[in-house]
């Protein structure tokens, strides 16, 4: 009984220690998860400090970089304005700006104001242009560049006060104080057109002293075309004196030999116009026939030509229909252009033996192109030893001379002359010469017509 008394004590004994132990376990288990639970609390707000730290620095380093920036584009922006305002005030050229709505002048540099010899602000921009006409030209090219959105450009004598200033003006859109303006650059061209002036008295002075040069030619041939005529008015004249002694001058005598005389004199007379039609041209366009005009022109200038040179001009089939509507005299110089030139340099192959004659050969002929235009066709060939290739881009430049005593204007000249006509002048290297080709463009009669009245 004893034993069992002990047994039961023991085992209170046991089951009281282990729900002891079980009890501790669990507060060191529960103290162990709520420590757990601590440090996960702990170690995310440090990792949510540490996060806010690297955004708060990524913010200030942003911030940094961005204030360095702005203030980089301010200090960039200032320099701009100021070399804008720089370039703009110290321009050599007039500038203005004027509002797109009405064409008010809002700003103007000094150069503008020097042009102009007043202040033009808050004026128009069209009551610069004292001309009606030239308003109204602006105008259109105002309407140009806002229909179009590009640079208009255009020249233009300004009339101020007493003088004319020959200008280049620019014209185009931008963005000025958050508006769209229309700038304005007035480019001052007065030396240019000087020098314009100045190249064309010089080619005046050149086509005149050609023109004398072939004056003088026409001259010695005026002399040997009348040499005949004269002889003859002398022997009829001496004729009519011997009748008249002898008693043989009759009524039908005296016709008959007033008859040759009037034949004679207006050929001498027909002989003189052409020769005064020649040294005063008249500019003025007309209808004529090509084939007949350089035939003409042959017969004034080259009826004295050395003898061992022939000049030929072979028959055209289509000489009443190969009209022109241009200057008669224009195309006679370019044809004595290229007529001289072969000349020239046949006399050359002569001088040296290269050939022991020289032919020129001249025709004329009516083409077509693919597009079906009609083109009168002259062309000129000889044997004279054609173009060195060296000097064959060079050929139609002013200056440029081969010849000892030459001025270099008779090509470039004739290529002038031609350009103006609407034609072309071009040349090619055969066996034994050189053949240059001259194309005319042919119109009829109705786009004559319809083109003088547009």
């Amino acid at each position: 009984m004893e034993w069992l008394m002990n047994w039961n004590e023991n085992y209170s004994l046991t089951i009281l220690f282990f729900g002891l132990a079980v009890c501790f376990f669990g507060v060191i288990i529960y103290l162990f998860l709520n420590y757990k639970r601590l440090l996960d609390k702990v170690k995310n707000k440090v990792e949510l400090e540490s996060e806010l730290l690297n955004k708060n620095m990524q913010i200030e380093n942003f911030s940094k970089e961005l204030a360095n920036q702005i203030e980089y584009e301010i200090a960039q922006r200032l320099k701009s304005d100021y070399a804008y305002d720089y370039l703009f005030e110290n321009s050599s050229n007039a500038i203005i700006l004027t509002q797109d709505e009405d064409l008010k002048i809002i700003k103007r540099n000094h150069a503008a104001f020097d042009l102009f010899g007043k202040e033009i602000l808050n004026h128009n921009i069209l009551e610069l242009f004292s001309d009606k006409a030239h308003k109204k030209f602006v105008f259109e090219k105002i309407a140009q560049l806002k229909q179009s959105k590009l640079r208009q450009n255009f020249r233009l004598n300004l009339c101020i006060s007493d003088s004319v200033i020959p200008v280049i003006i620019s014209i185009y859109l931008m963005g000025f104080a958050q508006k769209i303006t229309i700038y304005f650059a007035f480019v001052d061209i007065s030396d240019i057109a000087k020098l314009e002036e100045e190249l064309q008295n010089k080619q005046i002075a050149l086509m005149q002293k050609n023109k004398e040069e072939a004056m003088g030619k026409m001259i010695g041939n005026i002399a040997h075309q009348w040499k005949q005529p004269l002889n003859s008015l002398y022997l009829l004249c001496q004729n009519l004196k011997e009748m008249n002694q002898l008693g043989e001058l009759n009524k039908e005598n005296l016709e008959n030999y007033i008859q040759i005389m009037a034949k004679q004199i207006h050929f001498m007379s027909n002989t003189m116009d052409t020769f005064r039609e020649f040294y005063n041209p008249s500019k003025n366009k007309e209808w004529f026939e090509v084939y007949s005009t350089i035939k003409e022109m042959l017969d004034l200038f080259y009826g004295l030509v050395d003898k061992r040179i022939h000049i030929k001009m072979r028959p055209c089939k289509v000489k009443k229909q190969l009209k022109i509507y241009s200057s008669k005299n224009e195309l006679q110089q370019v044809m004595i252009v290229c007529l001289d030139n072969a000349i020239e340099a046949i006399k050359a192959r002569l001088k040296n033996e290269v050939i022991k004659e020289g032919k020129i050969c001249i025709e004329c002929a009516m083409e077509q192109n693919i597009a079906g235009a009609k083109f009168c066709v002259i062309r000129v060939q000889d044997n004279g030893g054609g173009i060195h290739t060296e000097i064959a881009n060079k050929v139609f430049e002013a200056f440029f001379t081969t010849k000892e005593n030459g001025s270099g204007m008779g090509l470039a000249m004739a290529q002038m002359i031609l350009d103006k006509m609407g034609g072309r002048i071009l040349f090619v290297n055969e066996k034994e010469g050189v053949e240059f080709k001259i194309e005319l463009p042919m119109q009829t009669e109705v786009g004559i017509k319809t083109s003088k009245e547009n």
